[in-house]
């Protein structure tokens, strides 16, 4: 997939920004707070329908507007052209147009232009909180599978009908227990699904991580990723939906009595974890500084290839920044693999001279000012 041009209306600081993206690598720069992440945030928005960072639809929005809008244009790899418009204003909910038709939901979309974001705020994934992990999941595996997707939401409707019958309880001990049960049900079968479909992930996931972090460290260490479902033990792999089943329910009737107590549901896989390790030891505890950026920079190459061969399209590749904490040699393996991908890729920087040697023959150069497009060339 190539994006071939980008409209960003009252996005942050940019009022209105044309950009034409060459198909190969395109470098924006300027200096902090001149609009360049928002750029990648709008593509990213209209890849995922949501930015890459945690920045909610109202605070996207310029100052003095009402709405923000995102017109992009790409390219499939079979030539095919795609089209999408996302507009959100603060009197209405999002609204979603595509080649595929209109008032789209954000599932429809996602997928489509599948991306491989890599930003400072990623560093999280390897020593932050088990949110981070699964955002991580749930945006590749979303991505990859419109199952998955559904699996996903149809969970959160459930868990938000199962937490306000608890809440409910709470205040007045009225409890619905046939609901509550018919409920429960569907959590678990619901919940088995997307835990059959993550561990399925990490195993075809795995041997490609791997690959990517003896290519980045070049160093004789063995990193592995172990999924820990919340309060569910695995037995020799074992992820059968019977034995998913019966653990789930033994679980959930262990759980009751707290909470009805607590009023909020206490299992489940909006609970459960990835953990990183590095020779048996776990990168949140024993990973050196460098570890956790050759992990990250692993992880960000095998998304890149692990979604190139589910999809059988290339995905955009955005780098937000991320040189600047990277030292020579890690750099220097990141900018090989762009080469070598020849995939479209999108870096943002404040200084660009590093990036000179590798790309000055095929870097398009993008300078943004308070975000206004100042110049671009070859």
């Amino acid at each position: 997939m190539k994006i071939k041009e980008i409209n960003i209306n009252n996005l942050r600081n940019h009022s209105s920004t044309k950009i034409e993206f060459s198909n190969k690598i395109n470098v924006i720069r300027g200096n902090n707070g001149m609009g360049k992440t928002t750029i990648l945030e709008a593509i990213s928005i209209a890849s995922l329908s949501k930015t890459f960072l945690s920045t909610p639809d109202a605070s996207l929005i310029k100052n003095g507007e009402n709405s923000y809008q995102i017109n992009l244009l790409a390219q499939s790899d079979v030539d095919v052209n795609y089209k999408v418009n996302i507009e959100y204003s603060k009197a209405s909910r999002k609204k979603i147009t595509s080649s595929i038709g209109e008032n789209l939901n954000p599932k429809d979309i996602i997928g489509i232009i599948p991306i491989v974001v890599l930003s400072p705020d990623n560093k999280s994934l390897t020593y932050g909180a088990p949110s981070d992990r699964r955002q991580f999941l749930d945006t590749v595996l979303s991505q990859s599978s419109k199952l998955y997707i559904n699996d996903s939401l149809k969970l959160k409707k459930i868990l938000k009908l199962r937490n306000a019958l608890l809440s409910q309880n709470l205040r007045d001990n009225t409890l619905n227990k046939d609901y509550f049960e018919i409920l429960t049900e569907q959590f678990i079968k619901t919940s088995i699904d997307i835990l059959i479909r993550r561990i399925k992930f990490i195993d075809e996931f795995l041997p490609i991580f791997r690959e990517s972090y003896l290519y980045i460290s070049n160093q004789n260490e063995i990193p592995n990723i172990i999924y820990e479902p919340d309060n569910i033990k695995l037995q020799n792999n074992e992820i059968s939906k019977e034995y998913l089943e019966n653990q789930y329910w033994a679980i959930s009737k262990k759980l009751e009595l707290s909470e009805l107590k607590r009023g909020t549901t206490l299992f489940g896989p909006q609970k459960d974890d990835m953990i990183f390790t590095i020779n048996n030891l776990k990168s949140k505890d024993a990973a050196s500084q460098g570890q956790h950026k050759s992990l990250l920079i692993a992880i960000k190459l095998a998304e890149y290839n692990y979604l190139s061969n589910i999809l059988n399209e290339t995905p955009i590749i955005l780098f937000d920044d991320i040189f600047s904490e990277l030292d020579a040699n890690r750099s220097n393996a990141v900018f090989s693999k762009i080469v070598e991908y020849q995939a479209q890729t999108i870096i943002t920087m404040t200084n660009s001279e590093r990036l000179m040697d590798h790309f000055h023959d095929i870097a398009k150069y993008l300078d943004i000012y308070n975000g206004e497009l100042k110049n671009n060339y070859v």
